[in-house]
């Protein structure tokens, strides 16, 4: 299986992360993103990142753990 993450930083440094099940939604998010950054913010503010989980039950949990395991998840 393969997912993608926007990850996206702001003019403050501020930083978070969006995940999305297909590219071309992923790279809208980016684009969007990037419209809105200023010029000066670093790669425009948003990165899309390729993520590949195996699909059975142990490389679904791995990809959760890191992914979802972020300190600042909540």
């Amino acid at each position: 299986m393969r997912f993608y993450s926007v990850h996206f930083q702001n003019e403050e440094g501020n930083r978070g992360a969006e995940y999305f099940a297909n590219k071309r939604d992923a790279r809208k998010a980016a684009s969007e993103w990037r419209a809105r950054a200023p010029a000066d913010t670093p790669d425009h503010g948003a990165v899309v990142m390729e993520i590949d989980v195996v699909p059975t039950k142990a490389g679904i949990l791995a990809a959760l753990n890191k992914y979802a395991g972020h300190p600042n998840n909540g």
